[in-house]
């Protein structure tokens, strides 16, 4: 659910009491967050598009970037004192205003207003009623946002819930949205609710969504005692932070039913913070992950394409041995064939048939001969060159199907950045894409299984591939989807026999973390590490191996 009206106006409220009557010591700008430093914290307004929201932190942010609406802002109002900090009923904007006594002792009055609303969010610096500048310059059917304009604030036409705890005022006011559904109808009247909060409503009212002048009488008065109960939570001033598989998910002030897994929270900016710092985390991870993974397949695109243009060439250069042919057969009838001759038929003698030459007309059958055996020359160079080319090609392909796997196996940002790293250095992107400095943090871990008693190793990147394969005992146990990009396993059996059910889990998670994890019935090979090797040349992560077998597994669901 995004940042709702009912969270805004919590935030805002308990943010006040922190603010209002201190002076504001610094503005900085943080991967699209504003952030307005106090003595004791900081103000903290996102306007990223994914993850608007506004809270409080305990620490300046790192990585402060350059801005011209942020210059202004601290030219303005650094050192000026905090008068008030209010929200707009439940909708989702808030207002601070600062005062400040200036260069030449004048008093200026001063508004930042906070729209926190997905994209749209903005930061817009008022004095006297116009704009002087804002985050986000943009001209909106509502109003145009740019210096010098008059500001307006968004009109509102939604009630505050407060005004509709009567039950016939709140159906009166919703029989007016006609043929709406019941919960487009809450979420455009009522101010604060979201979709997601009006499905809520739904819920406690043990309502379907129907047409509102399809509701009973009944159906109102369950709505009335629905709403009443959201607005009895959302007046606790507690916070819910919602879990899925550990990670958190949403966020909210009244309990949403929809989640199973909660924790109920007295800390609203200790458990904002945390929701938040995943999701923000998880943003930088999926960017990175994209960005990656463009640029592994746009590099393999164009190699796959060369590779398809080699073998053609490769197709029309292999028949080089016919003008060796050519050649051999006129020089050995040279003196049976008579000039000016646009072809001739000779014999062969290697295999008794009858084969049609063509030739140049000015040139004798000898200077025929020898320019077919150049020809031969040319074309088996050629040939020999496109071969080894195309085997440079192969292994480069396979390395970067390898290296799409892992990127798309990587479950977080430290493995991102090992395999951003290893692109580096294999000079597929350049160093100045990266926003921070390389990482002197340890590297990561393979993923680590027990089963059986053993223990089962896979690989997350072409690194730690390479490393498994260099660091196992060569009665240890290496498996490897067949023929597909994919981790390297290994089973360290510390001189044991393997059981084979644990040899068909290994494969399980050899097929699982491969190309063919969406497959079924996936073929994967096993064999001892000492039949496992690296040829001098070879990209990371690609080996060679021999004596091996083989298994059919399905992938982990």
């Amino acid at each position: 659910m995004p940042f709702d009206g009912f969270l805004m106006k919590l935030c805002v409220e308990k943010i006040a009491e922190r603010v209002v009557g201190r002076n504001l010591k610094n503005i900085y700008l943080s991967h699209q967050a504003l952030y307005f430093s106090f003595d004791e914290g900081d103000l903290k307004v996102s306007l990223h598009p994914n993850f608007a929201y506004l809270s409080w932190v305990e620490h300046t942010p790192m990585n402060t970037e350059k801005n011209g609406f942020v210059e202004l802002l601290r030219s303005r109002l650094r050192g000026g004192r905090v008068v008030e900090f209010f929200p707009k009923g439940y909708e989702r904007t808030a207002t601070l205003r600062i005062a400040k006594i200036d260069e030449i002792g004048r008093l200026r009055n001063y508004s930042l207003y906070f729209d926190i609303m997905g994209k749209h969010s903005n930061c817009i610096l008022v004095e006297e009623g116009v704009i002087l500048d804002a985050f986000k310059r943009v001209k909106t059917r509502f109003r145009d946002i740019f210096p010098g304009e008059p500001f307006k604030e968004f009109p509102v036409e939604k009630s505050l819930p407060e005004e509709l705890c009567d039950s016939e005022v709140l159906k009166e006011r919703l029989l007016r949205s006609g043929r709406k559904k019941l919960s487009e109808a809450i979420y455009t009247v009522l101010q604060g609710f979201s979709r997601t909060s009006a499905e809520e409503l739904l819920f406690r009212a043990d309502i379907e969504d129907l047409p509102v002048e399809n509701l009973s009488e009944k159906d109102f008065r369950n709505l009335h005692h629905a709403l009443l109960s959201i607005l009895d939570e959302v007046n606790r001033g507690l916070i819910y932070l919602y879990f899925e598989r550990d990670e958190p998910v949403d966020v909210s002030i009244y309990r949403i039913h929809r989640y199973i897994d909660f924790k109920e929270c007295q800390d609203v900016f200790g458990c904002l913070n945390h929701h938040f710092a995943f999701v923000e985390q998880k943003d930088v991870y999926v960017q990175k992950k994209n960005r990656l993974l463009a640029a592994a397949k746009s590099r393999l695109d164009s190699l796959l394409e060369l590779h398809s243009k080699l073998v053609t060439e490769l197709s029309e250069s292999n028949n080089f041995e016919l003008y060796k042919k050519y050649g051999e057969l006129l020089k050995a009838y040279s003196y049976q064939i008579p000039p000016g001759l646009e072809r001739v038929t000779l014999l062969d003698w290697e295999t008794g048939e009858q084969v049609e030459v063509p030739m140049e007309p000015h040139l004798s059958s000898i200077e025929n001969s020898i320019r077919y055996f150049k020809i031969y020359s040319r074309l088996k160079r050629k040939a020999a060159g496109v071969r080894e080319r195309l085997t440079e090609l192969e292994n480069e392909i396979a390395y970067l199907q390898q290296l799409v796997v892992t990127i798309e196996n990587s479950e977080n940002i430290k493995e991102l950045t090992e395999i951003e790293d290893e692109m580096i250095e294999n000079g597929m992107i350049s160093s100045n894409s990266r926003s921070k400095k390389k990482s002197e943090s340890p590297a990561s871990e393979p993923r680590k299984y027990t089963y059986n008693g053993f223990t089962i190793l896979v690989g997350k990147n072409n690194r730690q591939n390479d490393e498994l394969v260099k660091t196992s005992a060569g009665y240890d146990i290496w498996l490897h989807a067949q023929g597909i990009p994919g981790a390297h396993v290994i089973i360290r059996t510390g001189g044991k026999q393997v059981d084979d059910d644990t040899l068909h889990f290994a494969a399980t998670l050899a097929a699982t973390y491969s190309k063919g994890k969406y497959s079924s019935n996936v073929p994967v090979d096993y064999t001892y590490v000492k039949n496992v090797r690296k040829p001098k040349g070879f990209k990371p992560g690609l080996v060679i191996y021999t004596d091996f077998k083989t298994l059919f597994v399905d992938p982990l669901s």
